[in-house]
């Protein structure tokens, strides 16, 4: 599949969003104090945009698994562009918020972190466990890969894949209701996935709205591509350059500026470990 800017537009608005609303936990100045609805909002559409972008492409990339070698590559390509990176990610998480007590803190127990460490957290929990932060969206992404074959292979057609994935969904329902299983997170943003890969389906793509952003695709295609490793580390970092800021007992408007600067720093650093990554596992 080319790039379809408008989805990497989707991608990169959303990855911003996220990170300026968590970036404003470390914020000495809160500059949307008393608007937590609107914050809610706003986090609610960029990963619904992560959500429908991943069922999008997902499809678009891989609309035919016929054969049990089409699954197996299918999934090893999955595992390697997401696992590695993730555990690294749950490994700094755990340093940062367990040992070191940075904030938010965690005291989640060695099955908390095995079951977070196989992508189970938004499975099993709340019965369970307690999922990561921000790391119950990898969670709930990886799920969504391992369903997606069964999804495909035995659907033919649009209201083929309409009966399987609201199968599912049922599925996962009464698992949560009966059973006190199943993020109801997962539940919420389920259906986002489907649609993305629906409108794959259905050849949407995006061609005026893509049109208008002729011209700019090599910015938003720079942060759609970090995006994944921003989101993994954002937390982390910031909560180290909040520590550190906070020992120099600077002027509030130093301490945030400070933190914005933190910002791109991040999509830096990140670009070159997602590209590095690539290049390894490509050789």
């Amino acid at each position: 599949m080319n790039r379809i800017i408008v989805l990497d537009g989707v991608k990169a608005a959303a990855i911003l969003l996220i990170v300026f609303i968590h970036l404003y936990n470390y914020l000495m100045h809160h500059p949307f104090t008393g608007h937590h609805d609107l914050i809610a909002l706003l986090s609610f559409l960029a990963l619904a945009g992560f959500t429908f972008v991943s069922g999008y492409t997902i499809y678009a990339n891989n609309s035919v698994l016929q054969t049990h070698e089409d699954v197996t590559r299918f999934y090893r390509k999955r595992v390697l562009r997401v696992y590695p990176l993730y555990l690294v990610a749950l490994a700094t998480f755990f340093i940062c918020f367990q040992v070191l007590r940075l904030a938010p803190s965690l005291d989640l127990s060695p099955i908390g972190w095995l079951i977070n460490a196989f992508c189970l957290q938004v499975l099993l929990a709340p019965a369970f466990t307690d999922p990561i932060f921000t790391l119950w969206f990898i969670g709930f992404i990886v799920l969504l890969y391992l369903l997606y074959p069964a999804i495909i292979m035995f659907s033919r057609t649009t209201r083929g894949i309409v009966l399987i994935s609201g199968g599912i969904f049922a599925l996962l329902a009464a698992l949560h209701l009966l059973l006190g299983i199943v993020d109801d997170r997962l539940l919420q943003y389920y259906i986002f996935f489907i649609a993305g890969i629906l409108a794959a389906r259905s050849g949407i793509t995006f061609s005026r709205p893509e049109a208008g952003l002729q011209g700019q695709g090599a910015g938003i295609v720079a942060v759609s591509y970090a995006a994944y490793g921003v989101y993994l580390f954002h937390m982390p970092a910031f909560a180290v350059a909040a520590a550190i800021i906070g020992r120099l007992a600077l002027p509030w408007y130093l301490h945030d500026a400070v933190m914005y600067v933190v910002v791109p720093a991040l999509f830096a650093v990140a670009y070159g470990i997602q590209r590095s990554y690539d290049l390894r596992i490509r050789t």
